[in-house]
């Protein structure tokens, strides 16, 4: 009787993959790592799902905090005379400084706040109607920009520049 005693070498690893893993490289940056189109193109599903996501959660909370400052903004500007039409509406200039007030609070409340690809949330006035739009911006955009508001086609007020609208 032979026995066949094989010895096993402890300097060596043996590795024949993880189940379900897909041959191929992955990566969606470039050596010097910037974003290949790939990388972009995920990135942006990414933040377009984390905001739709999070979008009521983010604006609710960035409203409570800045009602009360708001709603004295409000009276005061109804208190002031030119900001009634002659047929007893609210003008359209005292609803676009509203809208221009209600950003500018709400850009202070959520300014920590960042979608996954580090841009962060930042609020754009809207025009024609009262209320504000949510945006993700590189950091260090300048806003400015925007600050005549956005109509609900994403052409930026006086301008002939559309945004892209999530």
């Amino acid at each position: 009787m032979h026995l066949n005693k094989e010895v096993v070498k402890l300097d060596e690893m043996y590795h024949h993959g993880i189940l379900g893993q897909k041959w191929g490289v992955r990566r969606f940056q470039n050596k010097d790592g910037t974003l290949t189109a790939a990388g972009q193109k995920r990135l942006e599903k990414k933040d377009a799902n984390w905001a739709h996501k999070n979008h009521d959660k983010i604006v609710s909370k960035a409203r409570k905090d800045v009602s009360k400052e708001l709603d004295q903004y409000a009276n005061q500007l109804l208190k002031n005379p030119s900001s009634v039409t002659s047929k007893g509406k609210i003008s359209s200039s005292a609803t676009n400084s509203y809208n221009r007030k209600m950003a500018e609070l709400m850009n202070e409340s959520v300014k920590n706040v960042t979608a996954p690809s580090g841009r962060v949330v930042q609020f754009v006035a809207k025009r024609g109607e009262v209320g504000v739009h949510m945006a993700l911006a590189d950091r260090g955009y300048d806003m400015q920009q925007l600050k005549n508001g956005i109509w609900a086609s994403g052409r930026v007020a006086y301008k002939k520049k559309n945004v892209d609208m999530v």
